[in-house]
């Protein structure tokens, strides 16, 4: 008897690719044409053969240098699950071009999951002969390398002769006579020169972001989308801040200098960022007109020798509460420094206090001082948490009907879902059939097109359905834990004396803190607590 397989298809299209697919234009909506052919060749050998296709994948846009693809590892998650027993490509460079890690998953992982791997073009199949696999896998990751070489001597020569690399820094456009070099633009070269100014007479990076606030002046990016005539995609705040003054006051490109490939990715399999040393920069003096003079760009310098981002605290480590906490007046994140108070015994005491990033950025321009010590903060956490706890303590009985009803929503959702397999099994057959009755010529091409379309627009569907559910089960068994779990957390947290960060960001998902009102004693302040897992617990 012939083994039956669950087929998952696996189609993936490069980041250049797919751009240019883009450029053509294609009639399928969000995916390139070649994806569509990827997976109208996979279709049709499955549905020939009567296997299952359990859900089609899909990558369009990652390059085959890496694994870190959404698509991938969904599939991988369902052949771990036994959902699929079969992974099926079109050639074995859709896979990945990476020899190490493409010979790991065909050699290692797929055999140890029981799943069959066929590379359709390629004529290479696990359960069979894939002596050559080796082989064009090593080609594949060759042809990755050589396209990495190319491409970074290019933009290495590029750099050398002077030509701009990237966006333009503010103050700048292309020059529509050379698109390759820098021309002045005057409105945000205007600005540029008020910055150097400012700083040249002392004043401070926050004073200046403040001023330029004050007086309605666009930020560079909100200015980019001012001239295209467009919103900013992104969203967010537009203000400028003390970080993009000091990285203006550091940008040669004001001189007329271009000092390019200040970093670079460690490989052309690991895409992570690095910054090179400096003697591996590329500098080339006088590419473009300058903004500011030599001696406007020394006065600036001399006043910013010293200068440096927020103090950090005495161990020369983040504090507890980095990166959990936000601003309930503008939403910004909170920075942190190591302040100084005398006690009531005469001794200097050091502590951390927390100050919202646009307030210290930009000064009351854009925000209000909110801040808070991290002394306070700890003694407030400890005490919403005891408190909690005490309420918690007469409402057991909630907590287990909510566990029992998550597991028998999930149980009937997982009834379901094998009924749902069982129908897409029963319609994989069906398709099997109706290609066999029109290759024997047993049924006219307009009636096999018209079922066909019906049977692949019912299948879709099932398949949908079958993926709500499928997340649906995985959300009660998620809710199932999430309350104990919370208990769990609470308490160890309080049972230590000095909790580290690691224990913060464990239990806590953020913390609003609310402006400052009154002084004192009578000093009032709002502060909101989201555990995580839980929410906002009330």
């Amino acid at each position: 008897m012939n083994k039956q397989y669950n087929v998952g298809l696996y189609a993936r299209l490069s980041v250049v690719d797919s751009a240019n697919s883009q450029k053509r234009g294609t009639p399928f909506r969000n995916e390139s044409a070649s994806i569509e052919n990827q997976k109208a060749i996979l279709r049709e050998y499955s549905l020939l053969r009567g296997w299952n296709i359990m859900h089609e994948y899909v990558d369009d846009g990652f390059s085959g240098g890496s694994y870190n693809r959404p698509a991938f590892h969904r599939m991988l998650d369902d052949a771990k699950a036994g959902l699929i027993n079969l992974i099926l490509v079109k050639d074995l460079s859709r896979l990945g071009r990476d020899y190490i890690e493409t010979g790991r998953y065909t050699d290692e992982v797929f055999p140890a999951l029981g799943v069959r791997f066929i590379a359709l073009m390629d004529n290479l199949d696990s359960a069979g002969d894939i002596d050559l696999l080796p082989f064009r896998s090593l080609l594949n990751d060759y042809h990755l390398k050589d396209l990495s070489r190319k491409i970074k001597s290019a933009t290495h020569m590029n750099a050398k002769n002077g030509n701009y690399i990237g966006s333009c820094p503010y103050g700048f456009i292309k020059n529509p006579e050379n698109p390759a070099r820098l021309a002045i633009d005057e409105y945000a070269a205007g600005v540029v020169r008020k910055i150097f100014t400012m700083r040249s007479k002392g004043i401070s990076c926050n004073k200046i972001a403040a001023t330029l606030n004050g007086e309605g002046v666009l930020a560079p990016r909100a200015y980019y989308y001012d001239r295209k005539g467009t919103q900013n995609p992104c969203g967010g705040n537009n203000a400028w801040q003390f970080p993009t003054i000091l990285t203006f006051l550091k940008n040669e490109a004001y001189l007329g200098h271009s000092v390019k490939l200040k970093s670079g990715t460690m490989s052309y399999k690991n895409k992570q960022r690095i910054n090179k040393s400096k003697e591996n920069w590329v500098r080339c003096e006088n590419t473009h007109p300058a903004i500011v003079s030599q001696e406007l760009w020394d006065a600036a310098q001399s006043k910013r020798k010293g200068s440096s981002f927020a103090p950090v605290t005495p161990a020369n480590k983040k504090p507890l509460f980095y990166g959990v906490l936000r601003c309930e007046g503008c939403g910004g994140v909170f920075t942190y420094a190591t302040k100084r108070k005398t006690l009531a015994t005469g001794q200097i005491a050091n502590y951390v206090a927390y100050t919202c990033c646009l307030y210290s950025h930009s000064g009351r321009s854009i925000c209000s001082p909110h801040s808070i010590s991290e002394l306070t903060l700890l003694e407030i956490l400890r005490q919403d948490i005891r408190r909690r706890l005490e309420q918690s303590h007469y409402d057991e009985s909630r907590v287990i009907n909510v566990i029992h009803a998550c597991i028998e929503s999930g149980d009937d959702a997982n009834r379901k879902l094998d009924k749902l397999s069982k129908q897409l099994a029963e319609l994989e057959s069906k398709c099997a059939k109706l290609y066999e009755k029109r290759l024997n010529g047993t049924i006219a091409l307009g009636t096999f097109k018209t079922i066909s379309a019906s049977y692949e627009e019912e299948r879709v569907k099932k398949l949908d359905e079958r993926d709500k559910l499928a997340k649906k089960i995985a959300e009660a068994d998620r809710q199932a834990v999430n309350t104990e779990k919370w208990r769990a957390d609470v308490r160890s947290f309080l049972a230590l004396e000095n909790p580290s960060r690691e224990i913060i960001n464990v239990l806590i998902e953020r913390i609003e803190v609310g402006e400052n009102e009154g002084k004192r004693k009578h000093k009032r302040q709002s502060i909101k607590i989201f555990f995580r897992d839980v929410g906002q617990v009330s």
